[in-house]
C-alpha cells in the first residue's frame, strides 16, 4: 500500500466519522448527534437490505488481495459478515478500530496488526458500510 492511498483512506475516514458526529439535516444544515440520525444507522449497512452482489464480490477480491493472510481460511460468505459486523462495532464506538475487530481478524496489539486493522477497517468503510 502506497503513501497516496494511506492518505486517501485517512482522509475518507475522517470525512465519514465526521459525518457520523454531525450529521446533515434534510433542509442541509448541520444538525446535532442527539437531534440526527443515530451514528449506527448512519454508518452500519441497510437492515434486511442484501448487499449488492457485484459490491461484495469486490470486496473480497481486494479484501483478499491485501489481506491474505487474515483471509486465509475464511469464505467469501465469513469475510463479508466480519465486514458488516465491523461496521456495526465502528459505528457503535465512534472509532475506525474496536477491540472486537481485533479479535474477529486475529490482530493484536503490535504495530504492524493495528496497522493492518487500521486499513482492513478503512477498506470496509469505503467498501461496505453505507453513509448517510
Amino acid at each position: 500500500m502506497d503513501v497516496k492511498r494511506i492518505a486517501v483512506s485517512l482522509a475518507v475516514a475522517f470525512t465519514v466519522l465526521t459525518a457520523c458526529q454531525d450529521p446533515i439535516d434534510s433542509a442541509g444544515g448541520v444538525g446535532s448527534a442527539s437531534s440526527g440520525p443515530s451514528a449506527s444507522a448512519q454508518m452500519s449497512p441497510s437492515p434486511g437490505a442484501a448487499p449488492d452482489s457485484a459490491d461484495t464480490a469486490a470486496y473480497v477480491a481486494q479484501f483478499r488481495r491485501d489481506f491474505p493472510e487474515v483471509a486465509e481460511g475464511r469464505t467469501d460468505q465469513q469475510i463479508i459478515q466480519d465486514a458488516f459486523s465491523s461496521c456495526s462495532d465502528m459505528a457503535d464506538a465512534m472509532d475506525i478500530t474496536t477491540p472486537s475487530m481485533g479479535r474477529r481478524y486475529g490482530l493484536g496489539g503490535s504495530k504492524a496488526d493495528q496497522f493492518t486493522l487500521h486499513n482492513i477497517a478503512l477498506l470496509t468503510m469505503v467498501e461496505i458500510c453505507q453513509t448517510v
